[in-house]
């Protein structure tokens, strides 16, 4: 049925003081200023000004407000090109995780290369792993995580923090990574994981100005892993958790609700710096010289 640019933004509003991230304590002024600003505009294309503008206040740059038509062919586009793993020089194996905006089987087969293809090509006579996130703008963590489970020391990797204190950890298995809140991918892999070879084997992860979003998820993750290193640039600055909810016309706010947490529930800040700085067309070379002096030592 037709909605009113009146009734939609005064929606909106309300979802922005309960949910957003920026919005907590008293937002009754810029609620009741959307409202009123709302019962003004003339049609929807204002409408849906007002609500983007009030999104980037109540969620920060994460949010972002998406008009029906540009949601649908959002979701209908979305990246979900699985993981690559390859042999790398002095007896390495590299993953290069690439964005993905899919959930179910989609992001199941996503988990489950990353994981196959790890199993399949690590062994006992492997150095060290390279995971690689420059370029990687998000999407979804759940599968990201799943993809490179094996490389990780404990299952309780990471989690969120939201504006009121409330925290929630991420598990994470080589068949499954659960939230607190319900959320459950499970991608049980078909070959065996031969978990010896990856056990205490060092760890470089390649980050970049580009790596943003879930893919800082990952970031968060492997920081305090005593095995793992970084190399490159600064990632974007988005280590944030962002929910979606839909609006009457089947326009949606994705709206920043949470902050990201690591292991042991500290507040991941923003941007993650790498523990050594490069260009990111330089910082492959480095990791690799760093881990075949973890190798030398070995």
């Amino acid at each position: 049925m037709p909605v009113s640019p009146a009734a939609l933004v005064e929606e909106a509003a309300h979802i922005l003081e309960e949910h957003g991230l920026y919005s907590g304590g008293d937002w009754s002024l810029e609620r009741d200023a959307l409202i009123a600003a709302g019962a003004q505009a003339e049609d929807l294309e204002e409408a849906y000004e007002l609500i983007a503008a009030a999104a980037g206040d109540a969620g920060g740059r994460h949010a972002r407000f998406l008009p029906a038509d540009e949601r649908d062919a959002l979701y209908a586009e979305a990246p979900s090109a699985p993981p690559t793993v390859e042999a790398t020089d002095g007896r390495t194996v590299t993953i290069t995780l690439s964005a993905i905006g899919h959930d179910g089987q989609l992001a199941e087969e996503y988990a489950r290369a990353g994981v196959e293809g790890l199993a399949a090509l690590a062994d006992t006579e492997t150095c060290g792993f390279v995971v690689d996130l420059r370029g990687n703008w998000g999407g979804s963590a759940f599968p990201m995580l799943g993809a490179v489970s094996p490389l990780f020391d404990t299952s309780d990797v990471a989690g969120f923090v939201d504006r009121d204190g409330t925290h929630g950890a991420i598990t994470v298995t080589t068949e499954s990574a659960t939230s607190d809140d319900g959320y459950e991918l499970r991608f049980d892999a078909e070959v065996d994981i031969d978990t010896s070879v990856f056990d205490g084997k060092p760890v470089a992860v390649l980050q970049d100005f580009s790596t943003a979003s879930a893919a800082e998820m990952v970031l968060a993750a492997f920081t305090g892993q005593s095995n793992v290193t970084t190399f490159g640039e600064k990632s974007n600055g988005l280590a944030t958790g962002v929910d979606g909810f839909m609006l009457a016309d089947g326009s949606e706010i994705l709206l920043t609700t949470s902050r990201y947490t690591d292991r042991t529930g500290a507040v991941v800040p923003e941007p993650i710096q790498p523990d050594v700085s490069a260009l990111t067309g330089e910082a492959p070379a480095l990791a690799h010289d760093w881990l075949a002096g973890q190798c030398a030592a070995v």
